[in-house]
């Protein structure tokens, strides 16, 4: 059962990396903020690169919004707990990855 990163340090301990993007103070939205993470695949099979994207005009927000799009893309891949269903969750019971 997945649960979700409380902040940007979590998820970096997690192994995701953080990739920021400053469009310069005449564009809107300003920031983007990448938080991704190479999944290693099954044997025989390729791995796949997970991202997660955050925008806005205020760098802090960008990085919230990409931390809150890794959330729900983990709670769809590792099944939130009972309280979230109905929310996107299978209700599987898949593991987290390991690499």
């Amino acid at each position: 059962m997945a649960v979700d990163f409380a902040n940007e340090a979590a998820a970096l301990s997690a192994g995701f990396v953080k990739v920021q993007i400053d469009k310069g103070a005449t564009k809107s939205p300003r920031y983007t903020t990448i938080l991704q993470k190479n999944l290693v695949g099954e044997p025989g099979r390729s791995g796949v690169l997970w991202r997660a994207y955050g925008e806005h005009d205020v760098q802090a927000t960008a990085d919230a919004n990409a931390l809150a799009a890794v959330n729900v893309q983990r709670g769809l891949r590792y099944a939130k707990g009972s309280a979230n269903t109905g929310k996107g969750s299978y209700g599987g019971s898949l593991t987290d990855d390991l690499h």
